[in-house]
């Protein structure tokens, strides 16, 4: 029955050719008319998936448990993070607030933009939310500062400024306080930024508050996107109106050296589909030149390669369009798919091609030779291509949706490249009537097939060695499906997002888990505080200040004692010039007057001295920016001062704004946790750690720790399975179609012994398999099966045909078959390799490690599989009883 319907499939493939070459014009003009219609559907059904957490099955648990959390809360994962850094905390507030306010200018792309730290009810409550013991320190400093209070309150300005340093140096002594120093120091740098003529504020809020040591000099701009998800630019126009309204920032006094930065889930997503866009593109046309360029070396006959070349075009659009039909979309790998079809697609043409190329010389017709190439190769291609679409769809039955797509596409591609190698190729060459091309020299051919016959004992015991050195060497292979770790490092998106998480308050690898209500997440808050793993635990309670009954009472203490200085009404007018520099005056007559008392504390003394050094080189025009610079802080301070010391009752839940409720409470009552780590937990390993400890307290925890080990599992399971999958299935088919062991053992060997080679490889070099590359052993199963199966099945026909022992290594590789399986191999190497030009790290890598694995592949075909082949032949021959003489 098998042998039935093995030429059945032979006597259809050269029905096929001869119809082809029968009627050569109707068959390419239906084949273009087919590819242009397919490249029509392409463009208007092929739609782009952009989120690399749709890359895993949705009925993942983990997958799941994302999905409620942003049903409960939509905007937690598609934000821009603006990250605003300036010399000092005042500066920052003021910047991160304008910002927000230029954004409001982009409705089309913004939704909205927030500063949390700027809302209202932190500056009224914020003094509630400082320790016990550090309010009543700041309250104890605050009452020795009654006077100057005062002072500053009546003359926010420079009169005030020099009036309050007239108050403090002239009552000073040895043992002032550290804070006076720190303040003239202020004074000091921020004088001379106006001298120089890129003035930078005092910060008067962090050196009354602390609150440098709670904060820092750093503000975050929270911005809500507007988002098209069925396009490559699904975030850009979000990101370049935020880029915009920076850019308004910088030409303002506000945004005066100010440096933001822009990161977040949008900004990061828009880079890598950026960067994988462009390598996509970039990487296609590449490998079209550099496949032209090996068929040129390989072929030696520019016509035979335009037919190639052109059969590639037309297959790719017929791959589109089958693409469209099908999946229906492009994700982050499949986008590759070009470069596959042109990596493997030009195996049929190479194939076909020079055995087409060998008929010719043989004494052929053009249509003869076609036909018989095809007869030829077919049944070898037909086997090597139900391998490769084995190995693409071994991911279908696995969680891992994205490369399940990429298989099924490129499957498609490799169905498509075969009917049409079969086909349309046969009419091209009697249309464009290649001839035989340039033949290498037989001695060349002969001298390398010489010496694998005489050396084929040690290439065996060679293989050996290296498979044992690679089984060795496997410990150092590891998975890393981190999406950071992929992209650009170099990126501002991906820099600032870095810095952030090496800092665990501000850290974007935290934890949430979605409870049922709030009593029920302060009661899993505490079990998740007592993890070693836990560095901070928030929920909607810690937004409610602590230990209110003892600090309500200190605050009304500041109250009576700071309250008529702090509300009094500002006494003074505000400065015109001339004010301005009689205050100018003032202020360095005072500075002048302590100098010349050659007394008080050392460091006092020497602050004292700078800033009277540093005001005598502002130009009198600058006495305004000067003013500014050192006075406009104070404003600020002593209203939240006022607001934060007129607080007279507890601060309730009922306190707490929508803009923060909304953050951590469902309107039907479930609440949020947030967990953060004690460290960097960049590193996957790290990662899993804190994502398992709070997994075992949480299992319904989600966030990207949670979200990047769960997806390492899926996708090093659909790893194993698909491996496992590809190799009993082929194993299986080579099994029915050889019937023999020994045919299987001669195809598969030298794959086993390339994949040893190219895992050994990635873990010597240090290559993690990522979410992209981890596709490279199936491939390499599925696509070297290519090239032993030609090798396997050409040394079949000579054994048939009687090839003696002596001489078998030698006619085995002096076909054509070598060279068809050099060039396909090196084309499909070459076509990978583009790949690798990218500065996203999971194409890159990908490309490389295909590279790799294609070279070993043909490296093992070529010189360990005749090696193999040889030996085997010979204990066959020695093996069998002599035949009787007759």
């Amino acid at each position: 029955m098998l042998d039935r319907l093995t030429a059945f499939g032979k006597a259809m493939i050269a029905g096929a050719s001869a119809a082809s070459c029968r009627w050569p014009i109707t068959t390419v003009v239906v084949t273009v008319l087919l590819s242009v219609l397919a490249t029509w559907y392409s463009a208007e059904r092929l739609a782009i998936s952009t989120s690399t957490t749709d890359m895993i099955a949705p009925e993942a648990a983990f997958r799941r448990n994302t999905d409620t959390y942003r049903q409960a809360f939509p905007f937690a994962d598609d934000q821009i993070v603006v990250v605003v850094d300036s010399p000092s905390p005042d500066q920052s507030d003021a910047a991160a607030l304008r910002l927000a306010e230029l954004m409001a200018g982009y409705p089309q792309a913004l939704a909205g933009a927030e500063v949390p730290s700027a809302d209202p009810y932190f500056r009224r409550y914020g003094l509630l939310f400082l320790d016990t013991d550090a309010l009543q320190d700041l309250a104890t400093r605050l009452a020795g500062a009654q006077a100057a209070l005062g002072a500053l309150n009546a003359a926010p300005n420079l009169r005030g400024l020099a009036d309050l340093l007239d108050l403090v140096l002239g009552h000073t002594d040895e043992n002032a306080p550290a804070s006076l120093a720190d303040l003239l120091n202020r004074l000091a740098d921020s004088t001379a930024t106006v001298a120089e003529g890129r003035p930078v504020p005092v910060s008067w809020t962090g050196l009354v508050q602390g609150e440098e040591d709670q904060i820092g000099n750093r503000r975050f701009v929270l911005v809500q996107p507007r988002l098209d998800n069925a396009s490559f630019g699904r975030g850009r126009p979000a990101v370049e109106a935020v880029r915009g309204a920076v850019a308004s920032l910088k030409n303002e006094p506000s945004g005066q050296g100010v440096e933001v930065r822009v990161t977040g889930a949008v900004p990061l997503r828009q880079t890598e589909l950026d960067t994988v866009a462009n390598t996509a593109g970039l990487a296609t046309i590449l490998s079209f030149v550099l496949v032209s360029a090996v068929l040129i070396i390989g072929m030696r006959s520019g016509r035979l390669i335009a037919c190639v070349m052109l059969l590639l075009l037309l297959g790719l659009s017929l791959n589109a369009g089958a693409a469209a039909l099908t999946v229906g979309r492009l994700n982050l790998i499949s986008v590759t798919c070009a470069v596959m079809f042109f990596g493997l697609g030009d195996d049929f043409g190479s194939h076909l091609g020079l055995r087409y190329q060998e008929g010719l010389r043989l004494g052929l017709s053009r249509v003869a030779a076609a036909v018989e190439a095809a007869k030829g190769v077919g049944p070898a291609l037909v086997l090597s291509t139900t391998c490769a679409v084995i190995g693409f769809l071994s991911f279908v039955p696995t969680d891992y949706v994205g490369m399940a797509e990429f298989g099924i596409i490129s499957a498609l591609g490799m169905g498509i490249a075969l009917f049409i190698s079969l086909t349309v190729l046969p009419a091209l060459i009697v249309l464009l009537r290649p001839g035989q091309g340039v033949a290498p020299p037989v001695q060349e051919d002969r001298g390398f097939a010489g010496w694998i016959t005489r050396n084929s004992r040690a290439i065996l015991i060679g293989a050996g060695i290296s498979a044992v050195a690679s089984v060795a060497a496997l410990p150092l292979v590891r998975l890393d499906v981190n999406p950071l770790n992929l992209q650009d490092r170099r990126t501002e998106a991906v820099r600032t997002y870095r810095e952030l998480a090496e800092t665990p308050r501000t850290s974007p690898y935290s934890v949430n888990i979605l409870t049922p209500d709030l009593d029920t997440a302060q009661t899993l808050a505490e079990r998740l505080r007592a993890l070693p793993e836990s560095g901070g635990v928030r929920t909607f309670a810690s937004f409610i200040p602590k230990d209110q009954e003892a600090k309500l009472p200190i605050l009304a203490d500041m109250g009576l004692l700071l309250g008529p200085s702090l509300t009094a009404p500002p006494t003074a007018p505000e400065l015109d010039e001339a004010g301005r520099a009689e205050a100018f005056g003032a202020l360095k007559a005072v500075l002048a007057r302590y100098i010349a008392d050659k007394g008080g504390a050392p460091d006092v003394r020497a602050a004292t001295e700078r800033f009277a050094k540093a005001l005598d080189h502002v130009p009198e025009d600058r006495l305004e920016t000067l003013d500014g610079a050192l006075t406009s802080g104070l404003p600020p301070l002593l209203e939240r001062l006022r607001d934060g010391i007129a607080v007279e009752r507890p601060v309730t839940a009922e306190d707490v704004p929508d803009s923060i409720r909304r953050r951590w409470i469902v309107p039907d009552g479930r609440a949020r946790i947030e967990v953060l780590p004690t460290h960097d937990i960049s590193d996957s390993r790290e990662m899993a750690r804190f994502a398992d400890a709070v997994l075992a307290i949480a299992p319904n925890a989600t966030g990207a720790p949670v979200t990047v080990t769960e997806a390492a599992r899926v996708v090093r399971t659909a790893f194993a399975e698909a491996t496992g999958l590809t190799l009993v299935l082929i194993a299986l088919l080579l099994v029915l179609v050889q019937r023999s062991l020994s045919g299987l053992v001669l195809i598969l060997a030298p794959l086993l012994l390339a994949a040893l080679w190219t895992m050994a490889t990635a873990g010597v070099l240090g290559i993690p398999f990522n979410f992209a590359n981890v596709i490279v052993i199936p491939l390499l199963f599925a696509l070297g099966v290519s090239s032993s199966i030609h090798m396997v099945s050409r040394g079949q026909e000579l054994v048939r045909e009687g090839a003696p022992e002596s001489s078998f290594g030698i006619e085995l590789l002096v076909t054509s078959t070598p060279r068809a399986v050099l060039v396909s191999t090196l084309t499909t190497s070459t076509a990978f390799a583009t790949l690798a030009i990218s500065s996203h790290r999971g194409l890159s890598s990908m490309g490389i490690l295909l590279a790799i694995s294609i070279t070993y592949t043909v490296i093992a075909s070529l010189i360990v599989l005749p090696g193999l082949m040889i030996a085997w032949h010979r204990y066959r021959t020695r093996a069998r009883p002599p035949s009787p003489i007759p």
